[in-house]
């Protein structure tokens, strides 16, 4: 059985972002499982000494992580993060310094925390909760489409090839703008947070494994819709070729 690759193609790159999209999703929302493919990390160099707050806070889609900063090597200023514990996922996380920590950590003494980031924190609250719907949305669309070409497989149907294209449309529109989300967070917001946290000893950096994995997906989808278009909308529109004529014929026609 001759498999055509041009059909297939969407197939694969919406295989590949569906498994990048839930890396996206539940990074972080148990220890050890991609806790380095966080959105941003909130850095509170205070914490763990006399502080009750953690050195680092590593915040995901649907959780966040935090632990302590480790020295490499001796006399080395580069440190290494241990992770000691995981929140519990949400589907519709957003991370709020004052709500996770107990009361006096996140304004106090020991720990020189400015109210303003508690405040930029609240501010995004809705814009991080949309981004994880829109990341839902977009594991939902992919999976229809996976969906559909294993029925196109079992049972062909002519039209089954539009509601595949519809849903890699539908998903690479939906990652797209998570994509556009958790870029603006990682620039804007972390710029935010550095800057009312400067002398503060409060610093934030944003997950490049993150951003390269949600825009790998984004970028798979994207193909995969222009490939399912023209399978779709250009292949698909040709006439389909005359069948060869009986060899009965053809002998007939030579006589």
């Amino acid at each position: 059985m001759k498999v055509d690759f041009k059909k297939i193609f969407p197939a694969l790159t919406a295989f590949i972002a569906f498994i990048l999209t839930l890396c996206c999703l539940f990074a972080g929302t148990q220890q050890n499982l991609l806790d380095g493919a966080d959105l941003l990390t909130l850095y509170t160099p205070e914490g763990g000494t006399d502080s009750k707050a953690s050195a680092f806070y590593s915040i995901h889609v649907m959780s966040y992580c935090h632990g302590t900063l480790e020295t490499v090597e001796p006399g080395s200023s580069s440190s290494a993060r241990n992770v000691t514990a995981c929140s519990n996922r949400k589907l519709l996380f957003a991370f709020d310094p004052t709500q996770e920590w107990e009361d006096g950590v996140s304004h106090g003494p020991n720990l020189e925390w400015p109210r303003v980031i508690s405040d930029d924190f609240h501010a995004f609250r809705m814009t991080t909760r949309s981004m994880a719907v829109m990341y839902m949305i977009g594991v939902g669309a992919i999976g229809s489409a996976l969906v559909a070409r294993v029925v196109s497989l079992i049972a062909p149907r002519r039209q089954q090839g539009l509601f595949e294209f519809g849903f890699l449309l539908f998903g690479a529109l939906s990652l797209s703008i998570a994509s556009i989300i958790a870029t603006v967070i990682a620039f804007e917001f972390v710029d935010l947070i550095n800057a009312h946290g400067d002398g503060s000893n409060v610093s934030a950096k944003y997950g490049d494994k993150f951003l390269g994995m949600t825009w790998a997906s984004a970028g798979l989808l994207l193909v995969g819709s222009i490939s399912s278009f023209i399978n779709v909308f250009v292949r698909g529109m040709q006439p389909e070729p005359a069948p060869a004529p009986p060899k009965d014929e053809e002998e007939g026609d030579e006589d």
